[in-house]
């Protein structure tokens, strides 16, 4: 008798499922899972699908596979344009801390993530966006990730959506320094959808960055 036929006799199978179901994630799924929530950020203006397609900014699916600043139908500025080579963790790691200090000029305006632990787990997820994921490490994959917003905006409900939603254009510090009504929030926000390209929020979403905005920053 084989050990395999030995355990499916003693062992019943849906209890090894149960436990392989149970089973801690390994500490790249868990940096991987971190990255896909920090990264929503990305998704204020990018897609990341197989066929994904321009639209603030071009799809990042594939990055490892192609130059930078190449993909087809995007305008990018002369000054990404003058980078050399592919993405990496390294050069992902510095565009991602400030892509105006990477590539001056760039005419993406993100003011970029100065948690390197937040940055490592945004590249480890980003490298599961490529048909064949590259292995994109930083020194800082094993440093605690801070949530959105921690140590900026105020603690509270949907603090994570807000920051989000608003880190995607511009520094955070940028909101605590506001004192507007629910109303003058609800036009901010109306404006940078139509005229700064700003992603349309769910409706559930959009009342929930209303509320808190209000909330904690309003007058």
């Amino acid at each position: 008798m084989t050990m395999a036929s030995l355990c499916e006799r003693v062992i019943p199978l849906s209890f090894l499922l149960n436990v392989w179901v149970c089973l801690p994630l390994s500490a790249n799924e868990s940096l991987i899972s971190a990255g896909e929530a920090q990264g929503l950020v990305c998704k204020a203006c990018h897609q990341l699908e197989a066929e994904g397609v321009v639209v603030v900014g071009p799809p990042l699916w594939g990055l490892a596979d192609r130059p930078i600043a190449s993909f087809d139908g995007f305008q990018y500025s002369d000054a990404l344009k003058q980078q050399q080579g592919k993405w990496n963790a390294d050069k992902l790691d510095a565009f991602i801390t400030s892509p105006e200090d990477f590539a001056p000029g760039t005419n993406m305006l993100f003011p970029g993530v100065k948690d390197p632990g937040a940055r490592a787990a945004i590249i480890a997820w980003l490298a599961t966006k490529n048909p064949s994921p590259p292995d994109w490490s930083t020194p800082f994959a094993g440093e605690p990730v801070k949530s959105p917003g921690e140590d900026i905006l105020a603690p509270g409900e949907n603090m994570t959506l807000v920051a989000t939603a608003c880190s995607a254009c511009h520094s955070l510090h940028l909101v605590t320094q506001q004192a507007l009504s629910q109303e003058r929030w609800d036009e901010l926000l109306v404006w940078m959808v139509e005229e700064q390209g700003m992603a349309e929020p769910e409706p559930s979403d959009r009342e929930a960055i209303l509320t808190y905005l209000s909330t904690y920053y309003g007058s």
